[in-house]
C-alpha cells in the first residue's frame, strides 16, 4: 500500500525514510523533541521553517553517511546532485 505524502505526514515521511527516530530526527533539525514530536502528531502545524530544517537535515546526514544520498527523498536527491556538478 502506498502512502500518499501530505504536509501533515511529511516530517514522518522524510524521518522513516531516513531511517530515525524522532529524538534523532529533532537533534538533527537543531529543534527540540518534544515540539518535534507535536509536529510529527499534528498537535502543532508544520510550517515553511520546519520543512527547509527538515530538508537540510536529510541533506547533512546523507554527506556523513556511507548511503550518501540513498534515503534522501528524490526531490532532495536532485537538488544534491546538481548541486555536485
Amino acid at each position: 500500500m502506498m502512502t500518499t505524502v501530505t504536509r501533515e505526514n511529511l516530517m514522518r515521511y522524510y524521518r522513516t525514510g531516513a531511517n530515525l527516530t524522532q529524538a534523532e530526527f529533532a537533534a538533527a533539525m537543531g529543534m527540540p523533541f518534544r515540539s518535534y514530536q507535536d509536529i510529527e502528531t499534528g498537535k502543532s502545524p508544520v510550517r515553511p521553517i520546519h520543512v527547509a530544517a527538515a530538508r537540510w537535515a536529510l541533506v547533512e546526514l546523507a554527506s556523513r553517511s556511507d548511503l550518501k544520498s540513498g534515503y534522501l527523498p528524490l526531490e532532495i536527491a536532485q537538488v544534491v546532485k546538481e548541486a555536485a556538478k
